[in-house]
């Protein structure tokens, strides 16, 4: 069976990796990387510092325009014509080759399905709907995830196994202290306590009224913090004051991240994935956005909301968040480090074979047995759809 899969962002790269050497191992197996995501901070820098395959094709697209990051994955998908497509996420790239995969009329599998926030006004959201839409199966990476796919969305519950998130088994191989992550003295001058900044997300900084309320917000706290600045968020920052107990650092490798992450008192992030790797480490968070696609770590007590622009008191919201942190239910709510291994087994469903591995239910995620119904799904789904098309 032939598998292509296809990441566009830094991002994509740190939660695909655990998945791609088992692919590789198991299947003709081909690793597309749109260039979404061109910087070498942002991509270069990454793969030096994990010990991940790099993808072999790069399409070298440098931009984030769907219509052209599809028209590159169109001439990919041509030349190799797979069997089935993963993509993974919200990113432009995702929806491009989500959009590709259909017009080609391929097996789709869209991995970490069902992440909402409800608005609409988001890009991500706009894409994730899309792609939920697109795909023939829809892997959830929390049980939650999976209700709003089948009880407000109407998909079938076979076609939505639980299998985790990919962005936990990275960390588990590669961010967590136990898999020998390490700070940099020359990064980590601020001694605990400190905080971790991240923005990224057009919301927040490409709005210059935003962007100076945020951070006049973030100088009222008592605390020195370190903010590895994105590109695309350096950009906005001209002109903009800095507050003195920010300190801007140019985008970190994965590991000294997560080291960070780790040692903080809390992260300020308008990010998804941050939110769940806070979560999993027990940092506390506050989420820097009026809403979330991780409801999980806010109903859990892992993760407070700060509006920026609304004339909240930042600092007021960092001290809560870090006493409900100290008293959070110790349940990391977005799996178990074995999400590459679920997906792998539900392929080796797809593809006739028996399981190379033995997935356990475990709180809410999918064992053997949904993960075969999921095989089944799929392939039922996909059989009916060219039948129709036909």
């Amino acid at each position: 069976m032939r598998i292509l899969t296809v990441a566009g962002t830094r991002p994509e790269l740190i939660k695909l990796s655990p998945l791609v050497p088992l692919l590789d191992e198991r299947f003709e197996h081909r690793y597309l990387f749109t260039g979404q995501h061109y910087s070498d901070l942002m991509v270069a820098g990454l793969l030096a510092d994990l010990p991940v395959r790099v993808p072999e094709h790069s399409l070298q697209v440098r931009s984030s325009q769907p219509d052209e990051l599809q028209a590159a994955v169109d001439s990919e998908v041509a030349d190799f014509r797979p069997d089935v497509m993963l993509v993974y996420g919200d990113t432009n790239s995702t929806l491009a080759a989500a959009r590709s995969a259909h017009a080609a009329r391929l097996r789709l599998i869209h991995i970490e399905a069902g992440v909402r926030s409800f608005d609409l006004t988001m890009i991500e959201e706009r894409n994730r709907v899309e792609i939920d839409r697109l795909a023939d199966l829809r892997l959830a990476p929390t049980a939650l995830c999976q209700w709003f796919l089948t009880h407000l969305e109407g998909y079938a519950p076979a076609g939505c196994p639980v299998v985790g998130n990919l962005g936990i088994d990275a960390w588990s191989l590669y961010g967590s202290p136990s898999a020998g992550a390490t700070t940099e003295a020359s990064v980590a001058t601020a001694q605990p306590p400190f905080a971790l900044l991240t923005l990224h997300r057009p919301d927040t900084v490409d709005r210059i009224e935003i962007l100076e309320d945020l951070l006049a917000q973030i100088g009222n706290l008592p605390i020195p913090v370190l903010f590895p600045v994105h590109p695309r968020t350096r950009n906005r920052l001209q002109g903009v004051a800095v507050p003195s107990n920010v300190r801007v650092l140019q985008p970190l490798p994965y590991r000294r991240f997560c080291s960070l992450l780790s040692e903080a008192s809390v992260v300020l992030t308008d990010s998804g994935g941050v939110q769940e790797e806070a979560a999993t480490c027990g940092t506390a968070c506050v989420t820097l956005r009026p809403n979330t696609d991780r409801p999980e770590s806010i109903l859990l007590g892992m993760n407070r909301l700060y509006p920026p622009g609304r004339g909240g008191d930042l600092p007021s919201v960092v001290e809560a968040a870090r006493q409900d942190a100290e008293q959070a239910h110790p349940i990391g709510p977005y799996g178990d480090g074995h999400a590459a291994m679920r997906i792998t087994t539900l392929l080796e469903a797809v593809a006739g074979r028996e399981p190379s591995f033995e997935a356990k239910r475990h709180r809410g995620l999918a064992g053997n047995q949904e993960l075969r119904q999921g095989a089944r799904f799929l392939l039922d789904e996909t059989d009916r759809r060219l039948r129709v098309v036909s």
